[in-house]
């Protein structure tokens, strides 16, 4: 009898052992993160959350990787299904959306303005939407002005070209026997500094369509008239265009473009730039009415409906960090969002950073309306056939306007 009890006893105390040790387990509040991130940054995100996890032992976190063009829908899929996912990394123009759905947490509930105040202002905008912030800004992108420096150089140009008239007369100095002086693309994207620069616009957040204002149709004249002029790639169409301006630019066939901080890479391999010192980093120019370039980027957001969202604060915190961020720029060459990030003696030395922190300045965010993700459909095609000729200016300009009229359901569509 004794033995049993003594067996009982020690049962019971080993159930107890096990219930105590294991209670850390238990009380832990576990975390869903997906993020659409490539292989290699996925594998970074992980690093940090290992970290991060050491130092809130209470937390555990599961990431997720998820394709990128599937994701949006995933997402919301899941959250209206009900599914547990706290976080996710989002491209920046999906936020709107989201924010019509009514799937995102506020963040400015829960930060404090000091902290909100620590990121560089056009990225947090645009992870903002009707004046709540519903993302911290992970990375930014912002186009900028790419220059070929022995090539202006040798045109007797000191310096980059600051304002449209003077980007048209140096492409014109600067297009000499199989070199010419800007690339000029069909992608709305990259029409869009254009735009802003004779004060013109897509549409506004209170949706206000300005695409077919007088101002928008002298940007478009004016690029066309860069092409007409044979200052731009000498290419009849915009087939593989994005290609063709690289190699140009990488080969010193073509003297400026526009392009972000993503094609940096690929542009040093090129012979132009063995030395990359060669290579340019400048604003935009200005136009007779403003300045800008379309600021994208991806910020992680708390679903709404999170079980845990202080916790997914504290994570979202954490992984934007401008520690984290110094770490991811100097690995993938990435802009960072925080201010305190660029006063680092490794990226405040860089002139690609702090090239593009000036581009940051004057960046401008895209529509912040549910449907800004649809407005290409239409907005790229009629571009294109603007620059070829097979459109005139104020059709091209037209045809838009109306097909965003029955996108985004407005009454009074100038067809009717």
């Amino acid at each position: 009898m004794k033995k049993l009890i003594g067996a009982l006893l020690i049962s019971m105390l080993l159930l107890l052992s096990a219930c105590t040790n294991g209670g850390s387990e238990i009380s832990k509040v576990k975390l869903t993160m997906w993020t659409t991130t490539s292989k290699e940054e996925t594998a970074f995100f992980q690093e940090q959350i290992h970290a991060f996890q050491v130092e809130h032992p209470e937390i555990q976190v599961t990431l997720s990787q998820r394709p990128f063009p599937f994701a949006t829908h995933e997402f919301k899929t899941s959250i209206l299904g009900d599914q547990g996912i706290d976080v996710f990394r989002a491209d920046n123009s999906w936020i709107p959306e989201y924010a019509a759905l009514g799937i995102l947490y506020q963040l400015d509930s829960i930060a404090s303005q000091e902290e909100l105040s620590c990121f560089v202002p056009s990225a947090l905008n645009a992870a903002s939407y009707q004046g709540h912030v519903l993302g911290f800004p992970s990375v930014t992108e912002v186009p900028a002005l790419l220059y070929n420096k022995e090539l202006l150089k040798q045109a007797g140009f000191t310096h980059p070209p600051e304002t449209m008239d003077e980007l048209s007369v140096m492409a014109k100095a600067l297009t000499v026997g199989s070199q010419y002086g800007i690339f000029v693309t069909e992608d709305s994207y990259f029409a869009l500094p254009y735009l802003w620069a004779f004060g013109g616009g897509m549409v506004t957040d209170d949706r206000k369509i300005e695409i077919a204002t007088a101002q928008s149709q002298q940007a478009f004249a004016f690029m066309r008239q860069l092409r007409q002029d044979g200052v731009t790639q000498p290419y009849p169409d915009f087939v593989d265009w994005y290609n063709k301006m690289m190699k140009d630019f990488q080969d010193g066939k073509v003297a400026m473009m526009m392009n972000g901080p993503w094609a940096i890479h690929d542009v040093l391999q090129g012979k132009s730039f063995t030395d990359s010192a060669n290579l340019g980093i400048a604003p935009i120019p200005k136009g007779p009415l403003g300045q800008g370039s379309p600021i994208g980027g991806h910020s992680f957001v708390i679903n709404k409906y999170s079980r845990h969202p202080k916790e997914s604060y504290e994570l979202i915190r954490y992984l934007t960090s401008a520690e984290t961020q110094v770490k991811q720029s100097r690995i993938f060459k990435t802009l960072p969002t925080q201010k305190a990030a660029y006063e680092d003696p490794s990226l405040a030395s860089d002139f690609i950073f702090q090239g593009f922190k000036q581009q940051l300045e004057s960046a401008k965010s895209l529509p912040k309306i549910p449907e800004n993700s649809k407005l290409y459909r239409d907005f790229t095609p009629h571009v294109h056939a603007m620059l070829l000729g097979k459109e005139t200016v104020q059709e091209g300009v037209l045809s838009i306007e109306r097909s965003w009229f029955e996108l985004l359901r407005l009454k009074d569509d100038p067809a009717k």
